[in-house]
This record gives structure tokens, sequence and C-alpha cells, in this order.
């Protein structure tokens, strides 16, 4: 049940995030700053490629 909630919330989050357009940074401190200023969360995702 945890993961269906999990997964519908995901879901939806990145639907919002569609229709609001995204500004993604690839500066790490700068979006650490943005982030702090704004009080709001950081999302990082780290990529491996073999």
């Amino acid at each position: 049940m945890i993961h269906r909630i999990a997964l519908l919330l995901a879901l939806s989050f990145a639907l919002a995030a569609q229709d609001e357009g995204i500004n993604w940074l690839d500066s790490y401190p700068d979006a650490l700053k943005l982030a702090k200023e704004q009080r709001k969360p950081l999302f990082v995702e780290f990529r491996c490629e073999a």
C-alpha cells in the first residue's frame, strides 16, 4: 500500500513539474544557494555511465 502511495505522489509531482516548466541547474553550488534562498528542498541526481 505504501509503495502505491509513493508512486502516486511521485507521478503527481512529475506532472506538476512539467506544467510549471523546470529550470534545471547544472551547478551544485548555484543550486544549493538558490534552494537556501527560497527555503526549498534540493533534488540532486547522480548518474554513472559505464
